[in-house]
């Protein structure tokens, strides 16, 4: 899991007539006709909004697309639902022994266009460790004009699950690597999900932690929190939305639907901001696969 805060996301022929009329007809509909690009389409769908939102606008329609191409094809082996995705606020589950997940999304800033990430992000519970997730996040970000490679290997253990209660609590921990710079070591955090189901529909998450972050080559130690609340309003919908930050630092807020696509795959389209400091807007769209 990445927290926010610190450093910040996939498609007849019929028989022909046997009249002259008919074929009379069907010379006439064979003439060529205008028929307008997808490019022209696009640009007087948006002409209205200023450049930067259109080209931010493109840019998540690409990502959706190219995301809904890749899962489409993974989703052939999946065989169950996916939880968090591009979310912060974590969960008290993990994945059950032998199954995998992969996250991928893409985020950009409302106002600011050419800042902009994208992360990929797997995670596997092996049947030999029932009780330990392990995964890893590769994000790539760019920011006033700097892009940024991130690797962060992840650890989650189960520490309690008790279904008949509805409580799931775990531990995860990561830690963050920059790929491009001289001192690599950006940071770790340690997690303590917990989670709530009071209801078949409504699943309460709540978060504490601690991380430790390089900020402009200065240490930063600080505590973190984080609420969240997942409703299903039916079987192929959630509401999904979650407030986190840090100790007397950012506070944050995520909210937006998640499309269930059958049993394999889940859709994210998330709206951001933070409550203080700069008060930035983002938009992110996301996809989750369970296999």
């Amino acid at each position: 899991m990445t927290l926010f805060p610190l450093d910040y996301f996939p498609t007849r022929l019929r028989s022909g007539p046997h009249t002259a009329a008919a074929a009379h007809a069907l010379a006439r509909t064979d003439m060529p006709k205008y028929t307008p690009s997808s490019s022209n389409r696009f640009a007087r769908l948006t002409r209205d909004l200023p450049p930067a939102k259109r080209r931010m606008l493109r840019r998540n329609l690409m990502f959706v697309g190219l995301t809904l191409g890749l899962v489409g094809l993974l989703s052939l082996m999946a065989k169950a639902n996916a939880a968090g995705g591009a979310y912060t606020v974590d969960d008290g589950a993990i994945n059950a022994p032998g199954e995998c997940n992969l996250d991928i999304w893409y985020q950009s800033l409302r106002h600011q266009g050419s800042n902009h990430g994208v992360v990929i992000s797997p995670a596997c519970t092996f049947a030999s460790l029932p009780r330990l997730q392990l995964g890893a996040a590769l994000e790539r970000s760019r920011e006033d004009g700097h892009g940024q490679t991130q690797v962060s290997p992840q650890l989650k253990a189960q520490l309690w699950n008790r279904e008949d209660l509805g409580l799931q609590l775990a531990l995860a921990t990561s830690a963050h690597f920059a790929l491009d710079r001289g001192h690599s070591f950006d940071g770790g955090d340690i997690n303590l999900p917990l989670t709530y189901q009071p209801l078949q529909s409504l699943r309460l998450n709540l978060n504490a932690g601690w991380a430790h972050a390089y900020d402009d080559g200065q240490q930063d130690h600080h505590w973190t929190w984080g609420g969240g609340l997942e409703y299903d309003l039916g079987e192929r919908l959630t509401l999904v939305t979650e407030r986190y930050g840090q100790r007397g630092g950012e506070q944050t807020w995520q909210a937006g639907p998640r499309l269930h696509l059958g049993a394999n795959l889940d859709l994210d389209l998330v709206l951001g901001g933070q409550l203080n400091q700069g008060r930035d807007r983002w938009l992110t769209s996301g996809a989750t696969l369970r296999f």
